[in-house]
Parts: structure tokens; C-alpha cells; sequence
């Protein structure tokens, strides 16, 4: 794939990253997501540039994403060999919610950092909504199970720590 005008503007939304000291997993997740996105954009849409996407292009992608599971497609070659989905036991599976979630708010970042710096004039991604994602619900231990882990703490050592526990053992007493 050629270097294209949408590659070179991620490369100068890494570079602003880096220079806000964002976390090396923020920016890796970012530019995974916008590689991605950047590939889709080449290969389906023949798009090189930023402004020609717009909410309609997104929520196309994020249909595309439900439509072909998990590492079908890779951002290039040289992360295919390094990465060897072909390997993975979940190739194919459904993207989860949660996951294609991040990818619209990693998609929504790089697009406000494009408006922000006058690289685009409207920022029509910021319509794009998340997909609904279904809570799972917490499961709690039970009061037994929490009372032996309270018994099974060492509460000889450290004043403040023994009475704690001791409160809290007296509570569910």
C-alpha cells in the first residue's frame, strides 16, 4: 500500500501525541486504530485523505468491523508476519462491542485533533454515536466466602490494618 495523504496526518497526530506525553499504549492503540481505519479506507473507499470521510464513512466501518470478526485484516504486510493471525484461535470471532467502541473514540480523537489544527473545516465524525454495549453484571462473593477471606488475614501486624478488619468482621458478624 502507498503512503498516502491520510497516512502522513497520522503521523502528525503521533507526533502531537508524543508531545503531550500520552502513555506508549494510548498511542499504540491509537495509531493500530487509525492504520486500520486508514487501510479500509484505501482498499474499500479508494479515500487518501481525512476530509473526505465523514459520519456516514464511520458508521459504514463500524458495520464493516461486526461484518469481518476479529485480525481479518491487517494495518500491513509487516504486521501480519509479526503478528501471525493466522495462528490465532479467535480469528474470525466477533469484535466486541466495547472493542468497536474504542475504535470510534480513537477515530473521534484523531478527527478533533484534525479540527483543532485547522486540517479539516468541519469535524462531521463527531456525530458518529457508540454502539449499545450490554453491562455484564458484577458477580460478589459470598458473605462466607469474604468472612474466610477476612479470617485468613494477618491481623497481628499493623495497628490501623488489625482494626479494619476487626470493624469489618464485627459488621457481618
Amino acid at each position: 500500500m502507498k503512503l498516502t495523504k491520510f497516512d502522513m496526518q497520522i503521523d502528525d497526530f503521533m507526533d502531537y501525541c508524543e508531545s503531550k506525553d500520552l502513555s506508549r499504549k494510548t498511542m499504540a492503540s491509537y495509531e493500530a486504530t487509525l492504520k486500520l481505519f486508514a487501510r479500509y479506507l484505501y482498499d474499500e473507499l479508494q479515500i487518501e485523505c481525512a476530509t473526505k470521510v465523514n459520519d456516514k464513512i464511520v458508521r459504514q466501518y463500524v458495520l464493516y468491523l461486526k461484518e469481518r470478526g476479529k485480525y481479518t485484516i491487517t494495518a500491513d504486510d509487516t504486521t501480519r508476519q509479526i503478528n501471525k493471525p493466522s495462528n490465532r484461535g479467535d480469528l474470525g470471532k466477533k469484535i466486541s462491542p466495547a472493542t468497536i467502541n474504542n475504535y470510534i473514540r480513537n477515530i473521534k480523537v484523531f478527527y478533533n485533533f484534525l479540527f483543532d489544527t485547522k486540517m479539516i473545516k468541519t469535524n462531521t465524525v463527531k456525530k458518529v454515536e457508540f454502539v449499545k454495549t450490554e453491562r455484564k453484571p458484577k458477580e460478589f462473593i459470598s458473605d462466607n466466602d469474604f468472612i474466610r477471606l477476612i479470617k485468613s488475614l494477618n491481623t497481628t501486624k499493623g495497628c490501623i490494618f488489625s482494626n479494619v478488619v476487626k470493624r469489618y468482621y464485627g459488621i457481618i458478624q
